[in-house]
């Protein structure tokens, strides 16, 4: 017997801002970020069009148990009411996914405008066990063996019935065929590995967890940050005997090649080898085994060679800088200045924690570190920075200007910058492959401007206040690097209540923006949450992104509105983002036309808005909802409750050009992180429910 339900949805529908046109450079961005795009109006005389409403479901057969996604569109509509099989307001275009469904149902759409309403139903009939059906996967994973020791490398077997793909998470990742077997580890803590397939008929999740027990002894310690190349394999070798270290020829290799890896919220890097058998090792680190060739000799350099004896009880070896330059009072240096001035390339800087004001530099020399000792070491600006050819303290750009090559800051806050043409930074980068740690950039003209040069990563960094407030200053700008490869990696960072400007705007030709939070609150006054405007390759998976009242820009996230610029591949996938607009209109993401691919895959739109304004994604369980389920919408806890809508109602992402869209941590105010755990189907969203 088919049993039809009735539903109806409503969502307003927001008219899009746009920030404004025309080119940008480094030295100063002039696109401007306020303003809006032009406005609807009324189709002719004093007449109002009547709306219309098209309703599909992308399978309009199950098998039971099965799902199936609702996608609409509407014209000439301000509200839509849902009705039948699903209940509440919509958006006035969207997706949403339906079931697991165990009887046939019928889902309505109603739509209304100042011309009238318009309803459209679709049906999805759950079909029974035999003729047509589209029966549900099923998963099968097993680990042989299911306990090792330290270091070991179990097996993982799988097979599936009526799946057309799987995605692995959890301690592997990536897209998997339907069936097979794959040796995973050196493990070297208890983990659990997971597998979604999915089909016609829906989708399964199966975990199996492989225990490591601890047997024999140790080797720890951490590496200084000044050694480790982010785009490096960057390990420990340990070789049998007191040796000279070389890379992998065949004879007398590395017993043990372990990774080093960054601590969590932290700028720090550890390494730890367990089951290791009593006897003498040698070890040695090096920032490029990926160029370690068993059949070669790849002439590796190695670093901080030492020999230790492992017994019963942990070894410690740390791989430390010959030396440091200390800056603070009653140390060498009483200024960073003074200190920059005496380093060589590869010199090391650390500073005390407190106030330098006007302590202004640019940094010439290659493979500098500077890091911050005992809490933020504060660059403080107190006046004007002008222009004079050939000063570097009168640089007219910021308070620290970065020439040279993999440079490293790491715990260093910076406040004042201002420059004669009102367009200063805390730190204004011209250099290759920077990395800025656990900054803090507040009421600055822009927090950072500069150049993708190479890899620019950012990261556990705060952004607050920056900006002067005529749009063309921002919590962070950069720009394109100009060559082929260079990106922007910004993860964990949190950037609210820029000044008009944008909390992040890029121009670089790659872009992966990973677990942020980028927020206006109540009383902010910022532009778009995230704007790329001249495209590219950009990845923007599990950022919290929220939009205040009193925005200067509607959108949220703009890609593209300044034109796509040749020569470089533009595609954007948005994925397991929480979208927050507390405007009470707007548009959620507006994308150019002719962008290549645009996906956007298990998003949380929350309250009122346009979900997606120029081209249109494909979508995959998106969810827009005033009813979010969240902890606190007002105090700005988007974690997800049990009774959310999101809890287990999105789809395994998948990969794209070799690249995991699976989210594997979640953001931790503020500008922290964890792993997001693995609980079943994944849910829709920033956050993973976990009881």
């Amino acid at each position: 017997m088919v049993i039809r339900f009735v539903f109806i949805v409503a969502a307003v529908l927001a008219l899009a801002g746009c920030g404004g046109s025309g080119s940008s450079s480094t030295a100063n961005d002039t696109s401007g970020s306020s303003g809006s795009s032009g406005s609807g109006g009324s189709s002719g005389g004093s007449s109002t069009p009547a709306p219309t409403v098209t309703l599909s479901a992308s399978s309009a057969s199950i098998a039971s148990g099965g799902t199936s996604t609702l996608t609409w569109s509407s014209t000439n509509a301000t509200s839509c009411t849902a009705s039948g099989g699903w209940s509440g307001s919509q958006s006035t275009s969207g997706t949403h996914q339906v079931g697991p469904l165990t009887a046939s149902a019928t889902y309505t759409l109603s739509c209304s405008g100042g011309g009238g309403s318009a309803q459209q139903s679709a049906t999805v009939t759950v079909t029974g066990g035999g003729g047509g059906s589209t029966p549900a996967p099923t998963v099968t994973l097993s680990a042989s063996p299911t306990s090792v020791a330290t270091n070991g490398t179990p097996t993982l077997t799988w097979s599936s019935t009526n799946a057309t793909s799987c995605t692995a998470s959890g301690g592997w990742s990536g897209t998997k065929a339907t069936s097979g077997s794959a040796q995973v580890g050196p493990l070297t803590n208890s983990t659990d590995f997971g597998l979604t397939c999915s089909g016609a008929g829906g989708s399964m999740q199966q975990t199996v967890t492989v225990t490591v027990n601890d047997v024999g002894g140790a080797i720890t310690g951490h590496v200084d940050s000044s050694f480790i190349d982010l785009q490096g394999d960057n390990r420990v070798y340990v070789f049998a005997g007191s040796v000279t270290p070389h890379d992998d020829r065949g004879s007398g290799d590395a017993q043990y090649k372990v990774a080093v890896v960054q601590d969590a919220n932290a700028c720090t890097f550890s390494y730890t080898l367990t089951g290791v058998a009593a006897g003498t090792y040698t070890v040695a680190f090096t920032k490029a085994a990926q160029n370690d060739n068993a059949t070669t000799n790849d002439n590796l350099t190695f670093s901080g060679t030492t020999t230790v004896t492992v017994a019963a009880a942990p070894v410690t070896h740390d791989f430390n800088p010959a030396t440091k330059l200390q800056v603070g009072p009653g140390k060498t240096y009483a200024t960073v200045a003074a200190a920059a001035a005496a380093a060589a390339n590869g010199a090391v800087i650390e500073v005390a924690a407190g106030t330098y004001n006007d302590d202004i530099i640019v940094w010439g020399q290659n493979n500098i570190t500077v890091r911050g000792v005992g809490g933020y070491a504060h660059i403080n600006g107190t006046a004007v920075i002008p222009f004079v050819s050939g000063d570097p303290v009168r640089n007219g750009k910021g308070l620290w200007v970065v020439d040279g090559s993999n440079i490293r800051i790491e715990n260093m806050e910076f406040s004042g910058a201002k420059v004669t043409d009102q367009n200063g930074a805390g730190i204004r980068n011209e250099g290759t492959n920077l990395t800025v740690c656990n900054g803090y950039f507040h009421d600055n003209e822009n927090g950072f401007l500069g150049g993708a040069y190479g890899q620019l990563t950012v990261e556990y960094s705060t952004f607050a206040n920056n900006g002067i407030g005529d749009g063309f200053t921002h919590n962070i700008y950069v720009d394109d690097g100009g060559s082929t490869g260079d990106k922007l990696v910004f993860r964990h960072n949190y950037s609210h209540h820029a000044k008009i400007g944008h909390t992040l705007k890029t121009r670089a030709r790659e872009n992966y923006i990973l677990y942020n939070s980028f927020m206006d609150q109540a009383d902010g006054t910022s532009s778009y949450n995230i704007d790329v405007p001249n495209g590219g390759l950009t990845y923007i998976i599990g950022n919290l992104i929220q939009q205040g009242p009193n925005t200067d820009n509607p959108e949220m996230i703009a890609f593209g509105e300044e034109g796509l610029s040749s020569g470089r591949t533009q595609s954007v996938y948005l994925v397991n983002n929480t979208m927050v607009n507390d405007r009470g209109s707007g548009t959620f993401v507006d994308v150019a036309n002719g962008t290549t691919t645009f996906r956007s895959i298990n998003n949380l739109f929350v309250f009122a808005g346009t979900l997606y304004s120029g081209m249109q994604p494909q979508a995959t369980t998106n969810l827009a909802t005033s009813s979010p389920g969240l902890v606190s919408t007002t105090t700005y806890d988007y974690h997800l409750t049990s009774s959310s809508p999101a809890v287990n109602a999105g789809t395994a992402p998948g990969s794209v050009n070799s690249y995991d869209l699976t989210p594997a941590y979640q953001y931790v105010q503020p500008a922290e992180r964890e792993v997001r755990p693995v609980n079943g189907t994944i849910d829709v969203g920033a956050y993973e429910y976990k009881p």
